[in-house]
C-alpha cells in the first residue's frame, strides 16, 4: 500500500497557515517519496473485458492484463501502486519509480520514440499509454499483432491523477482498487488545497524546463501538465498572468518581466546546464528576485511532471518549499 506521508504534514501546514516568507531558500536537490512496496496482485482478469475508445478514435478491448507494457513513466508508477508491478513486463525509459523495481523492468524506447520490435519482444497482453506515444506507426504495429493498446488523452491539472488512476485500475481489471487510489491520493491533494487556501501571500513561480536536451528552454504554463499545480501550492503561476499559454520558449525579458521570487525546475534541466553555476547564469534568471536570492527549487523529473500517485506529495513538498516560514 502507498504510504501516506503528506496528510499530517499539511494539516499541520493548514492549521498554521498565516503568510509567506520572501527571503531566500535551501535548493532542492531531489524530492522524492520513499520507494514503495507492491501490493498483492488482485486476479489477472477479475475486472476484465474493458472496451475503451480513446481519444485517437481507436476502441480497444482488453480481455487479459497479465503481462503489461507502459509507455509513460507515471502509467508504470500508477501499475505499480495499484499492485499489479509483477505484471510489467515493459516500460519506457522515463519509468524510474519504485527506481530499483523499475530498473529491473526491460525498456522498449522513451515515450515519443517507441519501438515495436521491444514492446512486441516482451509478449504483452495490454499495453497502456497516452496521446503522447509516438511515433503513431509502432502503435499501429503493435496493434496490428492483435495486442490491445490503450490510449488515454493528456491529463492536466489537480483532478488529474485521480482521473487517470481510475481509468488505468478500469482498463486493467481493477477497478475497485483504483478507486481506493485514487482518493488516498485526491485526500492527499485536498489537504494541500485547504492549507494554501489560507495563505495571503503567495510567492510568484515560474516553472521552467529544458527540451530538445537543452537546446530550447521552456517556460510552462496553463495547458500543461502545470496547470493549476503552482497555485495549489501556495504559489502565483508567473505564465498565465503574462497570457501565456502552454509551453512556450523562455525569452530572457519574458523571465525577467515575470519577476518571479521563486523558480521550480527539474533535476535534468538543472543537470544540463551544469548545477547552480550554469543554471543562475541562463539569460534572465540573474535579472529575477528567485535568481538573485538563490530561490532555485529542483525537483527529479517524474516527480513534478508526472501527475501520478505521488501529486499529493508534490504539492506538500512544494508548499513547503514556497512558505517555509510555515513549516511546523
Amino acid at each position: 500500500m502507498r504510504r501516506l506521508l503528506t496528510v499530517p504534514l499539511v494539516l499541520a501546514l493548514c492549521a498554521s497557515a498565516c503568510g509567506d516568507d520572501d527571503g531566500g531558500g535551501e535548493d532542492r536537490d531531489a524530492t522524492t517519496s520513499p520507494p514503495t512496496t507492491a501490493t498483492s496482485a488482485p486476479a489477472p482478469n477479475g475486472g476484465l473485458p474493458f472496451t475503451y475508445t480513446g481519444p485517437d478514435g481507436v476502441e480497444t478491448t482488453v480481455i487479459d492484463a497479465s503481462r503489461i507494457v507502459s509507455l509513460s513513466g507515471e502509467f508504470s508508477e500508477i501499475v505499480w501502486e495499484l499492485g499489479l508491478g509483477d505484471r510489467l513486463v515493459g516500460v519506457d525509459l522515463s519509468s524510474v519509480y519504485p527506481p530499483d523495481e523499475m530498473a529491473a523492468i526491460p525498456k522498449v524506447g522513451v515515450e515519443r520514440l517507441l519501438f515495436s520490435e521491444l514492446i512486441l519482444s516482451v509478449e504483452p497482453t495490454v499495453v497502456i499509454g497516452d496521446v503522447d506515444a509516438t511515433p503513431f506507426e509502432a502503435i499501429e504495429q503493435v496493434r496490428a499483432t492483435g495486442v490491445p493498446v490503450v490510449i488515454l488523452p493528456r491529463y492536466e491539472g489537480v483532478d488529474a491523477p485521480a482521473e487517470k488512476i481510475r481509468l488505468v485500475g478500469e482498463a486493467l481489471g481493477v477497478p475497485e482498487r483504483a478507486e481506493e487510489l485514487a482518493a488516498e491520493v485526491q485526500a492527499e491533494i485536498d489537504a494541500v488545497l485547504a492549507a494554501a487556501a489560507q495563505v495571503e501571500e503567495r510567492p510568484r513561480v515560474a516553472v521552467v524546463y529544458a527540451a530538445n536536451r537543452g537546446e530550447t528552454l521552456l517556460l510552462l504554463g496553463d495547458n500543461t501538465v502545470m496547470e493549476g499545480l503552482v497555485e495549489a501550492a501556495g504559489g502565483v503561476d508567473v505564465a498565465p498572468e503574462a497570457g501565456m499559454d502552454g509551453m512556450l520558449a523562455l525569452t530572457p525579458e519574458a523571465l525577467a518581466g515575470g519577476a518571479p521570487d521563486v523558480i521550480v525546475t527539474t533535476e535534468r534541466t538543472w543537470d544540463t546546464f551544469g548545477g547552480r553555476d550554469g543554471f543562475t547564469e541562463l539569460p534572465g534568471v540573474a535579472q529575477t528576485p528567485a535568481g538573485k536570492d538563490g530561490r532555485i527549487l529542483v525537483y527529479e523529473d517524474l516527480f513534478l511532471l508526472g501527475l501520478g500517485p505521488r501529486t499529493g506529495d508534490l504539492l506538500a513538498a512544494m508548499f513547503a518549499d514556497f512558505h517555509p516560514d510555515l513549516a511546523p
